[in-house]
């Protein structure tokens, strides 16, 4: 065999599977794909929130769906998800652990809003525009505020506190 069909050999074998466990490791595998350098970094960074933080994925998924939503979607009165609540949670998401949202669901409420629901326990949390409110009984004692002025930090706070 002449070293030209050997290393043809080479490039035909299969790639062995690595786990894919940092940004770098996704740029290293899709370094080879016909994509711009822009197109390479959005994919290497959601390979690697998909695989490294699988409930962050989820809730970004789950919130891309919300977005979709159109006028109607529960029935005659029922609003589309408003854009600052989304991008409301999309902050929280961005200071958020994985973690944060393993016993964490998402809601739409038919007035625009969102309701997080806690898996771990009965606690809510409604967000809205400028706010938000919660709701929990945990260890015979109530957790409960309403209107409270929306920051991420605050949000995630509450979060922590009554899951």
């Amino acid at each position: 065999m002449d070293s030209k069909t050997a290393s043809l050999d080479i490039v035909n074998e299969p790639m062995v599977a690595r786990p894919l466990t940092s940004y770098n490791d996704a740029m290293m595998m899709i370094h080879t794909m016909h994509l711009s350098r822009e197109d390479k970094k959005r994919v290497a960074h959601r390979l690697t929130v998909e695989v490294t933080a699988p409930h962050l994925s989820k809730t970004f998924d789950r919130i891309e769906h919300l977005s979709t939503l159109q006028k109607n979607w529960a029935g005659e009165g029922s609003l589309p998800i408003s854009h600052r609540v989304l991008n409301n949670v999309r902050q929280v998401l961005l200071i958020s652990d994985d973690k944060d949202w393993e016993n964490w669901f998402i809601v739409p409420d038919i007035n625009a809003t969102l309701t997080l629901q806690s898996k771990a326990s009965d606690g809510t949390i409604s967000i809205g525009a400028d706010e938000f409110s919660y709701y929990a009984e945990k260890g015979g004692r109530k957790y409960r505020a309403s209107h409270l002025p929306f920051t991420p930090e605050a949000f995630l706070q509450t979060m922590h506190t009554i899951e």
